[in-house]
């Protein structure tokens, strides 16, 4: 009966989907889901049943790039057909949209894998009828407390929802102590992701780095080098399933320790999948960032060209971490684009827990703040920096901050923006990219 009924629930959700691009309200990435997962909540499990092999990232950063990447090295095995929510929208009714948007019109779904970015406190309501056969955890950072509360409620959260799926395989960060205790007195094998000691100490975790026992099911990541295009190189070694795994050269092209992480998680959970390392490689190889993550976006104008490198911040720890890779560029160009929008925190105080400090030890050609907390943000740079370099303008408009920065920054320069995540959208669109083209 169920399968009947989806024929014309998916013609409803098809059709509002198009009715929302056509008007220019949206791309449909998450009204239709809300609407049909309200009205007709048996609709998820229906269609995600279809799906022989779930698997669903969460966690606090790194959700996006890790499913990216783990979509990339499936696109290597033959045969298989992946579907993820790829425009970032991880909740509930963004998951179902994006499972509507990919069914025929009889409701069925032609897909070998689903690769689920999911929300944190979203995991705990659609768990059970996920049935993921493996959950993957990045990280559990102190994240928008007027969204989520104390990191201890969204660490209670994604342990509730491993509860309810004790046949998963979890992928945890085993470096996280808050990510390593998550499965401890539940049944679900447990394999855990690390990068070698020297590098992971300068991660900013919530509580003592954990030290992975180096018997434990896993992998690390060892010679570590970043270069200077950002893209980074490293090897990886360990153990999955108590079979050897050894990949003496690896690449990702996303810049930084902590993409490093989201790769090992992709190659740990396609080893589970079946995946040899080599093609896991392969993979990485083809994969490109996500939106807003490492993106370049290039603007021209006669014969200038100026890139725009997108470095998504969210947290004190994301924003710290990018500001930690950019000490190494020389005559640094950079915007911080801050919105205060409910999908980037109302509350701002976070940007006084995020270490701009680091920016001291950088060599700065200037600095521009934009956004609609633009002013908050070259106040919490007047507290930061020791020698500013120069009067750091500001200016609300984003469209005004790309039309000065072009004209500051020289032919060929790349200008680094730091954007919240709506910030990140609007600078994208006022670039020519939108979510649809993702």
């Amino acid at each position: 009966m169920n399968q009947l009924l989806l024929i014309p629930i998916v013609a409803f959700a098809k059709l509002l989907t198009l009715a929302l691009r056509v008007s220019g309200r949206g791309s449909g990435t998450a009204l239709p889901g809300y609407v049909i997962g309200r009205y007709f909540p048996f609709v998820l499990e229906s269609l995600v049943s279809q799906i022989p092999t779930v698997v669903a990232i969460t966690g606090t950063n790194g959700k996006t790039t890790s499913q990216t990447m783990l979509s990339a090295i499936l696109d290597q095995r033959p045969g298989a057909k992946v579907l993820r929510n790829k425009a970032g929208a991880n909740l509930s009714q963004g998951i179902l949209s994006e499972l509507l948007k990919q069914s025929s019109p009889l409701g069925r779904l032609d897909f070998t894998h689903a690769v689920l970015e999911v929300e944190e406190a979203t995991l705990p309501r659609i768990a059970s009828l996920l049935k993921p056969s493996i959950i993957a955890v990045t990280n559990l950072y102190r994240d928008q407390l007027d969204a989520y509360g104390e990191i201890d409620h969204t660490e209670k959260l994604i342990r509730d929802g491993i509860a309810q799926c004790p046949t998963a395989a979890v992928v945890v960060n085993g470096d996280d102590p808050r990510t390593a205790r998550l499965t401890q007195g539940l049944g679900n094998a447990t394999y855990f992701i690390s990068l070698a000691p020297e590098y992971a100490r300068f991660l900013p975790y919530e509580g003592q780095l954990n030290l992975r026992d180096v018997n434990s099911q896993g992998l690390e990541a060892t010679h570590i080098h970043i270069n200077e295009d950002l893209t980074t190189d490293f090897a990886v070694q360990g153990q999955i399933n108590h079979q050897a795994v050894h990949l003496p050269q690896a690449k990702t092209v996303s810049p930084g320790f902590f993409h490093v992480y989201n790769a090992l998680t992709a190659i740990a959970i396609a080893n589970l999948l079946g995946i040899d390392g080599a093609t896991a490689v392969t993979g990485l190889q083809t994969f490109k960032p996500a939106f807003g993550r490492g993106e370049i976006l290039v603007r021209h104008q006669g014969d200038k060209q100026v890139n725009y490198r997108l470095l998504l911040v969210k947290n004190p720890a994301s924003f710290s971490l990018s500001l930690e890779l950019l000490r190494n560029i020389s005559a640094l160009k950079l915007i911080l684009a801050i919105n205060d929008n409910t999908a980037d925190s109302k509350d701002v105080s976070w940007l006084w827990d995020s270490e701009l400090e680091r920016l001291n030890q950088a060599d700065i050609d200037w600095i521009l703040c934009t956004g609609l907390r633009a002013k908050d943000m070259a106040v919490r740079l007047k507290y930061a920096l020791d020698q500013p370099p120069g009067p750091i303008p500001t200016a609300e408009s984003i469209r005004e901050a790309i039309d000065l920065s072009f004209e500051k920054a020289g032919p060929g320069d790349t200008v680094f923006v730091l954007p919240t995540y709506t910030a990140m959208l609007e600078f994208r669109k006022l670039m020519g990219k939108t979510l649809d083209r993702v």
